[in-house]
């Protein structure tokens, strides 16, 4: 995989993304050498950058970072994880291509060596088109092209920033994922939408149960009336509030499911409490 931006070859960004036949390799002293000023990585398994650097010690680098003069040291374009790998094993040189380039450049390199990585949760994904968007101005479709993406793919990423930012994490650890928080996101109810995230978290569900979710809140919306402000008015003509239930994952009996309270306990009490059950039934 290219280091850098082959999708930016035109455009604010440039080509300085490749590494070009005629480039000059140097050693540079790691001590002179600073991180990326934009980290697009919110999580960096340190178990990876462990097996990197070992790879590098038996086999050396095979693909040299890019790193550009910034306020008279050197700043990281490409190579974030190499440089960290040659930290950790005690290297104090790196193989660099050391190339002069704008803010702009070097921010549109760095979003594409990262959204080219497979390791890259939706979250940090979808912060680097919303980085893109705001930094430089630029439309879905503008993102799109020089990303190499459909514009239908930009636009999912970017309404995924919009679920609340404590089920944010919840995504980043792939607890649940990326399809499934959007259908939950549709729930317009904030207490609704917090109890099925948390019950989604908690559960690992599928699109499917998401989905059955979202229609069953939109079906209880449509049977209760709701005045200007949002809340509960009068029930739409004669209709009847239709009740939801869940079972219960102490009892398995039936429960309302807006009677129903989110406990947070580790997995030797949900043992103990299930083998209590099963010996004291109802």
């Amino acid at each position: 995989m290219m280091d850098a931006g082959s999708a930016f070859t035109a455009g604010p960004f440039g080509p300085k993304g490749k590494i070009n036949m005629d480039d000059q390799i140097q050693l540079v002293d790691i001590e002179k050498i600073d991180p990326p000023i934009d980290v697009f990585r919110d999580l960096i398994d340190p178990d990876k950058i462990r097996e990197l650097g070992e790879s590098i010690r038996s086999q050396g680098l095979i693909q040299p970072i890019i790193i550009r003069p910034y306020n008279g040291r050197y700043e990281i374009v490409a190579g974030h994880r190499r440089f960290l790998a040659h930290r950790l094993i005690g290297e104090v040189k790196i193989k660099s291509i050391i190339r002069e380039m704008s803010d702009e450049e070097a921010f549109g390199i760095r979003a594409v060596e990262n959204d080219q990585r497979e390791d890259l949760n939706p979250i940090e994904r979808a912060k680097i088109y919303k980085r893109l968007k705001e930094k430089f101005g630029l439309g879905i479709n503008q993102i799109a092209r020089k990303m190499g993406r459909s514009h239908s793919v930009i636009d999912k990423y970017l309404y995924l920033l919009e679920i609340p930012e404590e089920f944010q994490e919840g995504v980043a650890l792939k607890k649940i994922s990326m399809q499934v928080a959007l259908v939950l996101n549709k729930i317009e109810d904030p207490e609704f939408k917090s109890f099925y995230f948390k019950a989604a978290i908690q559960n690992g569900i599928t699109i499917d149960i998401a989905n059955e979710w979202l229609n069953e809140w939109r079906k209880t919306r449509a049977n209760e009336g709701y005045n200007e402000t949002g809340g509960a008015g009068e029930v739409l003509g004669s209709v009847e509030a239709v009740p939801i239930y869940q079972a219960c994952a102490c009892c398995l009996g039936p429960c309302e499911i807006k009677n129903m309270k989110l406990v947070y306990i580790c997995p030797d009490c949900d043992r103990e409490i299930k083998m209590a059950r099963l010996q004291n039934p109802k």
